[in-house]
């Protein structure tokens, strides 16, 4: 009898210490959370990016209508401004609105085709239907860039493309389309975003596929790995994590406007202010849900404080890589392997720890390994 009385007394203890281990788990506003996602992060991001859009449209019909040197820079301020506006949108790419349209394919894929382009110009291949059907290097914001930008910094040549040329006219034509295309894109974003997706995002708060937990685990993991590859480790000369003998630095994000080192500080930047569930000021975000678990990472350490600490780290290094990547990566080489050693090191703690932590499974598809 008096065994039996122990026993019930220590499992009691051990349920009550258990229960209480969970307390800070089991209270915390996952809703709350995903709704500091929804209302104060994603959907800010997608309607400014969308209000750049609508002054790169303005731009683009004052530059049609009067094509001088002066028109043209403001047409190009007006471009940088929404590629870089994108950046804060990119890491949203798993959400159901932006998966379905294939954002990153349709808006920002790299490096874009030269030679398919100017075909298809030359051609007066140029309407929206058919950019639409394009392949992704021959369109999105890259795809403008490449129009309204060259390595030289010869806004005379740029100009001549589009008033001179003999193609001028479909040079036009291709530059409207592109950015129709990406207004069209946004719209039907924003639209999912504000009927039925924002609802389900803030209540879907499980684990599973589906969940929001997975969604955005997804998302930043997926902007990880992009920015380990297409942003480093492809200009650099890595097929997957092996190092091979040339580099590509035409490979780079914005290698016509040289804006690929702005371009990586911005997207981690942004991943900080993500997981922090930062917009003016900190809110609830997957890195409060982190600290609430306690988990050690691959490093030793605490998780949560482990990738801040880490993005920290790719901070720093991007910017010892000096100021236009395509020139570090064959200029200094060691400093873009640097760069990529400690994106590859993020990506572990991002792909691997977080997703073990919370539960969730990795749901896309990669061919490089990590």
């Amino acid at each position: 009898m008096k065994l039996n009385q122990y026993t019930i007394l220590f499992l009691s203890l051990l349920l009550s210490f258990s229960c209480g281990k969970n307390d800070d788990v089991d209270n915390f506003g996952k809703k709350e959370m995903f709704t500091n996602y929804a209302d104060n992060l994603i959907l800010p991001a997608y309607t400014t990016y969308g209000s750049s859009l609508t002054t790169l449209q303005t731009a683009l019909n004052d530059f049609k209508t009067t094509s001088n040197l002066t028109t043209l820079n403001e047409l190009q301020n007006a471009f940088l401004a929404t590629y870089e506006k994108w950046q804060s949108c990119e890491i949203y790419e798993k959400t159901d609105p932006a998966n379905t349209v294939m954002a990153i394919e349709n808006i920002n894929f790299y490096p874009t085709r030269e030679d398919s382009i100017n075909a298809y110009i030359a051609r007066n291949e140029n309407s929206t239907t058919f950019i639409k059907s394009r392949n992704k290097n021959d369109k999105g914001l890259p795809a403008i860039e490449y129009l309204l930008f060259n390595r030289t910094g010869n806004n005379q040549q740029i100009l001549d493309r589009f008033s001179t040329d003999i193609n001028a006219d479909s040079y036009k034509a291709y530059l409207t389309s592109l950015i129709a295309n990406l207004i069209e894109i946004n719209t039907t974003i924003l639209s999912d975003w504000n009927t039925s997706y924002k609802s389900t995002f803030i209540d879907n708060i499980g684990t599973d596929a589906s969940g929001s937990f997975s969604v955005m685990v997804n998302s930043i993991a997926q902007r990880t790995d992009d920015l380990k590859r297409h942003q480093v480790g492809i200009p650099a000369g890595y097929s997957g994590n092996i190092a091979t003998a040339t580099t590509y630095p035409n490979a780079v994000q914005a290698y016509y406007s040289k804006k690929n080192i702005e371009y990586m500080l911005l997207t981690l930047n942004n991943m900080k202010d993500v997981l922090k569930g930062k917009a003016t000021t900190d809110g609830l975000g997957l890195y409060d849900y982190l600290k609430t678990l306690n988990v050690t990472s691959t490093f030793g350490g605490n998780l949560a404080d482990d990738i801040l600490a880490q993005i920290d780290v790719c901070i720093t290094k991007v910017n010892d890589s000096g100021t236009d990547f395509s020139e570090t990566v064959v200029s200094n080489k060691p400093k873009a392997d640097a760069l990529f050693l400690e994106t590859k090191k993020l990506l572990v703690l991002i792909k691997v720890d977080v997703p073990s932590a919370l539960g969730v499974s990795i749901t896309y598809t990669d061919s490089d390994g990590d």
